[in-house]
């Protein structure tokens, strides 16, 4: 009989590691991340755009088979919903998406349930890795992945890039607002706000953001720099303790292949010939088109500090400072720029392509938090931090160091990385470059 409960078994059904996998020792997940790499020392990637593929692997216990309902035609597919199932904690795989008959209300399946009874929710109590194969561009409608995670990657909850309070504006920035500034100068109604970050969709349910990914939930990604920062907004001051922005939302596309055969070479038997093991996997791939404007220092400089001296309001009431030219980095303390200059351009080019930024990304069961912050006070945020926050972490911990080459520093907000500020409190702060308005091109840096 075709009822509701088996329309919806084949629609979300997908994979199922029924065997409990142990959790002590080896993590039940091994996590790479595929990127270009140098030998001799970091990747040197541009700030224009690089990939970044995340492949998480599963080894299927040996001897243990997918249920039938979990073999070609029933794998997850566009708009569906996949899972693996590491550890059933309580011995009814409730609400797991229609395992149960309608006859067991032990396990909370009702016998009859209602109209809006949902099918889709994910395990309450059960240690597992869910993942939707989907494709999310920012501000593109998507209708695949986990609505919760949907709900979270809208800017209004919070996943956006951090805002601060213009400097010398009437209105107070109130983050969230969509009083804010992406591009060089103040609007008609001299918003209070300057947002950094690439854009993120705004209202639409495009599952595009800053938080954890509604379509691989459990993913972390950590960069603890720029827009990969906590801060208490709008000031432009780091939390306390250090926190980080889980970028994992950013992810474009979730993929997966199944029943992969792994053979490794074993012990020798009879002559010498080597006896293969054969091992069953499943492969689930997060990709991730890396944004201008994600892996970059924010910098807030002043170049008016000092005794200021006014000129006459007929030479365009033109201003001079003697003091050094500040700024801060990230929401550091304030320092002295390296060179005094009107812009502020060459130092920050300067520090852009001398930073070497790493990122890190683990997976941990079920939903993935938006915010990770320094539990053991080590100065780092990590998987060991996500896991004495109370995350179950399924994999090893992953990291990348590269140098991002950038030409470009201007101010304005948006994927800028440079917004003025009034460090010495003397009421005036100079920022005048902005970004050029034709192309760009980058050298082969030297080897």
């Amino acid at each position: 009989m075709n009822t509701p409960f088996t329309r919806n078994l084949l629609a979300a059904c997908a994979i199922s590691c029924m065997a409990t996998i142990a959790l002590a020792g080896e993590f039940p997940v091994k996590l790479t991340i595929d990127t270009p790499t140098n030998q001799d020392g970091p990747a040197l990637l541009s700030e224009s755009g690089w990939p970044l593929t995340i492949k998480m692997v599963v080894d299927f216990p040996e001897g243990e088979e997918f249920p039938a309902y979990a073999t070609s035609p029933n794998f997850a597919v566009g708009g569906n919903r996949g899972f693996i199932i590491f550890d059933d904690t309580d011995g009814c795989l409730y609400p797991v998406t229609n395992w149960l008959p309608q006859d067991t209300p032990e396990c909370g399946m009702p016998e009859y349930p209602p109209e809006d009874w949902s099918y889709t929710k994910p395990p309450l109590n059960d240690i597992l890795m869910e993942f939707w194969p989907d494709i999310d561009m920012a501000g593109v409608e998507d209708f695949s992945g986990n609505a919760d995670r949907q709900l979270d990657l809208l800017d209004s909850a919070g996943s956006r890039g951090p805002e601060f309070q213009i400097w010398n504006a009437d209105h107070e920035c109130i983050p969230g607002t969509d009083d804010f500034v992406v591009a060089p100068g103040r609007d008609e109604n001299d918003a209070g706000c300057i947002r950094f970050g690439p854009p993120t969709g705004g209202e639409i349910t495009d599952g595009f953001g800053f938080g954890a990914d509604d379509d691989i939930t459990g993913l972390v990604v950590i960069a603890e720099y720029g827009v990969g920062r906590v801060f208490n907004e709008p000031d432009f001051e780091l939390s306390d303790p250090i926190g980080a922005v889980n970028l994992a939302g950013l992810v474009n596309s979730v993929t997966y292949d199944l029943s992969v055969i792994h053979k490794d070479a074993g012990r020798p038997f009879g002559k010498g010939k080597p006896e293969f093991i054969y091992t069953e996997q499943a492969r689930i791939w997060a990709h991730m088109n890396m944004d201008n404007g994600v892996l970059r220092h924010i910098i807030q400089y002043d170049g008016c500090t000092g005794e200021i001296t006014r000129n006459d309001p007929d030479n365009f009431g033109l201003t001079s400072c003697d003091g050094d030219h500040l700024w801060r980095i990230d929401g550091g303390p304030v320092d002295i720029a390296p060179f005094v200059d009107p812009t502020g351009e060459p130092a920050s080019v300067d520090l852009l392509e001398s930073t070497t930024y790493t990122l890190k990304v683990f997976l941990v069961a079920g939903q993935a938090p938006n915010r990770l912050y320094d539990e053991d006070g080590d100065g780092d945020v990590d998987s060991v931090d996500a896991e004495l926050a109370g995350s179950i972490v399924l994999s090893n911990e992953d990291s990348v160091s590269l140098l991002q080459l950038s030409r470009e520093v201007c101010h304005g907000g948006g994927v800028t990385g440079l917004f003025a500020g009034d460090l010495d409190f003397n009421t005036e702060a100079f920022l005048q470059h902005v970004c050029p308005g034709g192309p760009g091109d980058l050298k082969r840096p030297p080897r």
